[in-house]
């Protein structure tokens, strides 16, 4: 990258950052944002463990990456997978690896893992990603495959059952059992448990330091990203062997450089061909008011995995079926994203359309200053749609209703038959899961394709699915545009009777 280039966007993040702390009340939002502003002065000033990793994440070199050998996996893997892991065995600072949906990147990442603790057992590795919900995902796929490898998880605020083995909490818990059982002196015990338990439970001070000291004395720690600015690293010997970012095109630069900046090397996994980091509307008030400011359209890391001669993709899809499998490749991946699950399902696509009883959205909800795009026809047709799949699938079959307006979704929850298996949420939201079934709803029969012809959202709208996707939309207004025209025409096409 241009070296102005890339100091005009620090000082952009900056600057959007000190306003962002200037406008709100919420301390955890202030925090979050003064640890993201002493990370990206800790790399303005060079203040990182391995600056060469700074400098490959700068400027990519076109040299090939080196592959280590690698003979026995523990996993059944495809070419690409295999490819990926090699090439993260090896001696390479930096490795961008791009994983379509369902190319199984949770599967490369715990190999990787325990090929590299093979390698090394005494390695740390770092597994961050933007959110808790991708964290624990990973962590628990990693601590079922990893036995016998020491794994913590450092959260924020937020709990979960699922890795709550994994928390300081409960591996100090368990340490207290232990000590309990084994120490004589019931004195000495009992100013260990009170020591313990007060640095746990009433000194956030003191609770970072046992935090970070379980950090550094772990195999794998997960935590997200930002949650890695919390912590002090700064001596060579805290710094972490490795650092795994999953999900990395969702992430902002300030969230990328935090783990980067305290590790030897850097794994990325992630994919530009989905959903970038989402700006709340606080946010994008706060960039329209910085002069040249193009934080919410220009991605660092999208052009860094454009430019860069050292992508590894995944290049073997497993979630969909081969309808859907396929129209995914061709849209969105150049015909490059091959069926592995090679199963085909008859009628997968299925294109819904009916004639609105008016125009929507509503014109009073157009004009508004904050409109609410929802739609009451495509809503009764989802309705009537999900009793009717509810009524004729097994129970373990799981349905997910997306729309790309939040108002709609809103209507939807409300409207709709309530079943454990039914999800109904925005496509941004949904971004990472997967169901069965998916009933995607257009929602507009007038104005505006922004949402609707955005390559990127499309795809994840789509690459939910496993087996079936119901598309409920005015065919009229959508074949008008041009990406739509081209699912319409790989559609099996229905005509809804309201």
């Amino acid at each position: 990258m241009n070296k102005q280039l890339w100091i005009d966007h620090l000082t952009s993040w900056k600057t959007f950052l000190n306003e962002r702390i200037s406008l709100t009340d919420d301390v955890g939002e202030r925090i979050k944002c003064e640890r993201q502003i002493k990370t990206i002065e800790r790399v303005r000033c060079g203040a990182v463990l391995n600056p060469n990793l700074l400098f490959e994440f700068i400027s990519p070199s076109s040299n090939e990456l080196e592959e280590a050998p690698c003979e026995k996996f523990n996993f059944n893997l495809n070419d690409s997978q295999k490819k990926a892991i090699k090439l993260a065995l090896g001696k390479n600072d930096l490795l961008l690896v791009q994983g379509p949906p369902g190319t199984g990147k949770t599967q490369v990442i715990a190999e990787t893992c325990l090929q590299l603790l093979s390698m090394n057992p005494g390695l740390r590795i770092l597994v961050c990603s933007e959110t808790h919900v991708a964290v624990n995902n990973l962590l628990s796929r990693i601590a079922h495959y990893c036995k016998g490898i020491r794994i913590v998880r450092i959260r924020d605020k937020e709990n979960d059952d699922i890795v709550d083995e994994l928390s300081p909490e409960m591996i100090i818990n368990s340490y207290l059992e232990w000590a309990s059982k084994n120490i004589q002196n019931k004195d000495a015990y009992n100013i260990i448990e009170e020591e313990i338990k007060e640095s746990i439970l009433n000194n956030q001070k003191k609770k970072n330091q046992v935090e970070k000291a379980l950090a550094l004395s772990a195999n794998i720690v997960g935590m997200t990203c930002n949650r890695a600015a919390a912590y002090d690293f700064r001596d060579r010997t805290e710094m972490f062997d490795v650092a795994i970012i999953d999900e990395v095109c969702k992430a902002t630069l300030p969230e990328i450089l935090s783990p980067l900046i305290i590790s030897k090397k850097a794994i990325l996994l992630g994919d530009p061909k989905q959903l970038p980091p989402v700006f709340c509307s606080e946010e994008q008030e706060i960039i329209n008011s910085i002069q040249n400011c193009n934080l919410n359209r220009f991605m660092y890391i999208d052009s860094l995995f454009a430019e860069s001669k050292n992508v590894s993709l995944l290049d073997t899809q497993y979630r969909m079926s081969n309808q859907i499998g396929s129209i995914i490749s061709d849209l969105f991946y150049n015909g490059s994203l091959k069926n592995g699950r090679n199963e085909d399902v008859e009628d997968g696509l299925t294109w819904i359309t009916y004639s609105p009883s008016k125009d929507w959205p509503i014109s009073i909800e157009e004009l508004s200053e904050k409109p609410k795009i929802y739609n009451e026809d495509e809503c009764k047709i989802i309705a009537d749609l999900l009793k009717r799949i509810i009524h004729m699938s097994n129970q373990n079959t799981s349905v997910a209703v997306i729309a790309p307006y939040r108002a709609q979704t809103s209507l939807l929850r409300r409207v709709c038959v309530g079943s454990a298996r039914v999800k109904i949420d925005t496509v941004d939201g949904f971004q990472g899961k997967e169901s069965d079934i998916v009933i995607f709803s257009v929602t507009r029969t007038k104005g505006s394709y922004r949402f609707l012809a955005d390559d990127r959202r499309i795809n994840v709208a789509l690459s939910r699915a496993k087996n079936k996707i119901y598309i409920v939309g005015n065919k009229e207004y959508a074949e008008k545009e041009t990406i739509l025209k081209k699912i319409i025409d790989r559609c099996n096409i229905v005509e809804s009777i309201k």
